[in-house]
């Protein structure tokens, strides 16, 4: 029996074996590698925008357990600041008795009145303040949405600029 030299044969040695499906085999070696690289950051990306909204949650819960805390001390404070101007005023109308000391005086009278004023100024700086508090949360919750879904769709991010 002789042996061919065939195609398949002729300057290839069947000692290295199919150097073609070698090639092939890294290739697909190293594109499993990418793929499992890429779905490590998807996942890892995924995770990190998830946090990033429980955190917002979490800070948008406390803004609204803030403001509903201010809000609960304002009204405390004018129901409170009422009955004392209820009471107040049911004292001075009562009628004069003889031999008793006079009731309260004009000017004592004007300086509680100021008093009340003062303290309802405060109220409604406070519930200004309240008011910005949530603007000012409700506008970096917008912005924070903003940033993450132009982050998935691969916008450039509204509003930012690279000087």
């Amino acid at each position: 029996m002789k042996r061919r030299n065939t195609a398949r044969t002729l300057g290839e040695h069947s000692i290295f074996g199919d150097e073609q499906a070698a090639a092939l085999r890294s290739d697909l070696d190293d594109l499993r590698a990418a793929v499992a690289d890429l779905s490590g950051r998807l996942h890892a990306q995924f995770t990190t925008i998830a946090a990033h909204a429980e955190i917002a949650r979490e800070q948008a819960d406390f803004a609204r357990h803030e403001a509903r805390a201010d809000l609960d001390r304002t009204r405390e404070t004018l129901i409170t600041l009422i009955e004392q101007l209820r009471v107040e005023a049911t004292e001075s109308v009562g009628h004069h008795v003889a031999g008793t000391a006079p009731g309260p005086s004009n000017a004592a009278q004007r300086q509680r009145i100021e008093t009340v004023e003062a303290q309802l100024t405060q109220i409604t700086e406070s519930v200004d303040v309240c008011f910005a508090r949530q603007r000012d949360l409700a506008d970096m919750v917008a912005a924070f949405l903003d940033t993450v879904l132009a982050d998935q769709r691969g916008e450039p991010v509204a509003g930012l600029r690279l000087t």
